[in-house]
């Protein structure tokens, strides 16, 4: 016999029956598509948070370096020669094609370097890249003059800070003390209150004259990696310099390098920490698909297996197994269209990120569902139907 067409409202209404005459089935395949939706949602959710937390792990996270000794175990009082510094500042790129572009990895260098002066007396000229670079400034008060900034500190001018009750304005000439000779001609940029009262400040500056430089020594030197996220690509810059090497306890002093110790422990550990749960989290939503499929079939199995007398009557009444097999399908896939609406209202409701990869991993666990009904709706269909009639209630 022919079968009867059905209009568009027919699997809303199986699902309405399916609910009446047998509710705590359907309930039972609706909450399986519930929790199905709603578990990948609430996966592709976890991954989200986890690269957010990468992200801002590694915007927000400071890599400070400091130059040691070649053994790591001496960070202050080095005696290491300004140049270290200019080849730091991407000054000496000119003279050497391997610190090319080394001052496009680091940033916030501190240095600072002193000069005994036979004039004024009593005074030490301090050159620094920035105000931090000396901890006496820590609690002073600068005033600059007009047109003038602490930005200046890095450049090539020849400026200095001075004392405010050293009374210099305008300009100011220093005299190196022995052994290093020499007139430095200064325009006073700004005046410091609170402060040392017998050091001037300058930049970090090395003038060059016929291709000599004026060096100094400096005490000590950090700085920071521009992108913590070329980390690994800067420590190899660095490393791959004349000036600057890895610490090790086995360096053999070779009179040029010196240590590089790169603080990123933390960094490195909590970065390795959330790729780890990046991992883990990859790796369960293809278990989450194949655990959805068995779970529908399972679920289908369990209630629709006292329906095996029923599916031999329709076929004995002349409906093809592709009737009974739609009317199955049609059934479970009803049931999990409400269940994935309830899956995807719950993730609205407890505030689980909706994203367009979310949905998609959540349609992708409703289509192993379906395919589980599927499978077992086939298996219903194909039964033999003298085995179905003697099938015990």
């Amino acid at each position: 016999m022919k079968t009867r067409g059905h209009g568009p409202g027919y699997l809303p209404l199986l699902a309405l029956r399916a609910l009446a005459r047998r509710w705590g089935a359907s309930l039972l395949l609706t909450a399986v598509a519930a929790l199905g939706v709603y578990a990948g949602f609430g996966l592709q959710s976890l991954l989200l948070h986890q690269q957010r937390a990468m992200e801002e792990t590694t915007a927000n996270t400071v890599i400070h370096c400091t130059l040691t000794d070649i053994h790591g175990m001496n960070a202050d009082g080095l005696n290491l020669f300004s140049v270290y510094v200019e080849a730091l500042l991407g000054r000496r790129a000119h003279r050497d094609p391997s610190l090319a572009d080394l001052d496009q990895f680091v940033t916030n260098i501190h240095a600072r370097g002193e000069w005994e002066l036979s004039w004024p007396q009593e005074t030490v000229l301090c050159r620094l890249l920035n105000i931090a670079s000396d901890e006496r400034l820590s609690g002073a008060q600068i005033t600059f003059e007009p047109g003038w900034g602490e930005e200046d500190l890095t450049k090539d001018e020849f400026i200095c800070l001075v004392p405010e009750g050293m009374g210099a304005d305008g300009c100011l000439d220093v005299e190196c003390a022995p052994p290093m000779e020499g007139t430095l001609h200064l325009r006073v940029a700004g005046h410091i209150s609170g402060g040392p009262d017998d050091v001037i400040y300058c930049p970090f500056f090395m003038p060059w004259e016929e291709g000599v430089s004026t060096a100094f020594t400096i005490p000590s030197c950090s700085f920071d990696i521009r992108d913590t996220a070329r980390l690994e690509e800067s420590k190899e810059k660095l490393y791959s310099t004349p000036y600057f090497m890895k610490p090790s306890v086995n360096a053999v002093p070779d009179g040029t390098a010196v240590g590089v110790l790169v603080h990123d422990e933390v960094y490195l550990k909590a970065m390795e920490e959330l790729r780890a749960n990046l991992r883990t989290l990859r790796l369960l939503r293809p278990l989450l698909l194949v655990l959805m499929g068995g779970i529908s079939f399972f679920a289908g199995f369990l209630v629709n297996r006292k329906r095996r007398r029923e599916f031999a009557v329709m076929r004995c009444l002349g409906r093809r197994r592709r009737a009974v097999f739609g009317q199955v399908l049609g059934e479970q896939c009803a049931l999990g269209i409400l269940g994935g609406a309830l899956g995807f209202g719950a993730s609205l409701c407890t505030g689980l990120a909706v994203s367009a990869a979310g949905a998609a991993f959540a349609a992708a666990a409703a289509g192993m569902f379906v395919l589980g009904a599927a499978v077992y709706a086939a298996i219903a269909a194909s039964g033999n139907v003298m085995e179905l009639m003697k099938t015990e209630e």
